[in-house]
């Protein structure tokens, strides 16, 4: 491959204004086929470009830092089949993994670093989205990456954040109904059919309020799990719903439960800062940023992911 002469570097530097230092990190970025989104509606070309785009760059950012900073961790991430157990057998095995004890997860985020990932709170600037993941096949020693908005509420982002998981997990392999997959994947991971199915009996809008204090999903996630799993009736699951919706719920359910906090990026920044003695200035050299970007997306409130509307 060819390289472009200096001079049309520096000008292809300033129209994407990155510092020269960007094109020669040498990493490779993905396309499509390695990135998954949780989408609400549907998204332009466009958008689907500038997404794939910034993940890339973001997923290039984190492999640079784990260059000289790397991820102890006591539990890993795999590549697991979608055999005949489906996405809920797959939830299982990955819950015996991570030995994630029975009942609620405590922390979805919490899990996720502790298997290696790393996990972006991201204002997506557009509401037609909610999660984005990558963890390309040929780059198993990279982490996966895993966005999600931070203007929704903590139960959404636990579901989207499962709903993630799934696709790096299982979706190596192309398959007929992936987003379906990873919300079944979702339910069985965050409310394993098991433990739950007998507290759904006699279902109300006032009980799934209370479940979904102790489970940390929504109320509308627990009337789906509850109709998923033959307890209440396709009837009782409309009227549900229009309830939800008659209430604002849909908007603004009862009993907030607050977003979790990734760590992991920012313990990895402090290693550079204190022992490698690096500098602001240094630390965006190294990523290709310019020190304002730097400071814009990974300072003090943590990265920051814009996707424009």
């Amino acid at each position: 491959m060819l390289a472009p002469p200096g001079e049309h570097l520096e000008k292809f530097a300033r129209a994407l204004d990155r510092p020269l230092s960007f094109f020669f990190l040498g990493e490779r970025a993905y396309n499509a086929s390695a990135t998954y989104h949780r989408t609400r509606r549907s998204l332009t070309v466009g958008e689907e470009r500038q997404i794939q785009a910034q993940v890339n760059e973001m997923r290039i950012h984190a492999s640079v830092l784990l260059n000289e900073a790397e991820i102890e961790s006591r539990y890993s991430f795999y590549r697991l089949p979608l055999d005949d157990g489906g996405p809920e057998k797959a939830a299982q095995i990955l819950r015996r993994l991570w030995q994630l004890p029975t009942g609620p997860i405590r922390s979805v985020v919490g899990s996720i670093e502790r298997a290696g990932g790393l996990v972006f709170r991201c204002p997506f600037d557009t509401d037609k989205i909610d999660g984005v993941s990558q963890w390309p096949l040929d780059s198993d020693h990279v982490p996966p990456v895993l966005f999600v908005r931070d203007d929704v509420p903590g139960d959404r982002q636990r579901f989207t954040l499962a709903h993630e998981i799934a696709h790096v997990v299982l979706h190596h392999l192309p398959t007929d109904d992936p987003e379906g997959e990873a919300d079944r994947f979702a339910s069985e991971f965050l409310m394993p059919a098991e433990e739950i199915e007998t507290e759904l009996s006699g279902l109300t809008l006032r009980k799934a309020a209370a479940l979904k204090c102790y489970w940390k999903v929504s109320m509308a996630a627990i009337i789906r799990r509850a109709f998923d799993l033959g307890k209440i009736t396709e009837r009782q699951y409309r009227y549900f719903n229009a309830e939800l919706s008659r209430l604002g719920y849909r908007k603004c359910e009862p009993a907030p439960i607050p977003p979790e906090e990734p760590r992991m990026l920012q313990e990895i920044l402090r290693v550079h800062r204190v022992s490698h003695g690096r500098s602001t200035d240094e630390l965006s050299e190294l990523m290709g940023l310019y020190a304002d970007q730097f400071t814009g997306i990974y300072g003090h409130d943590g990265p920051r992911l814009r996707i424009a509307g």
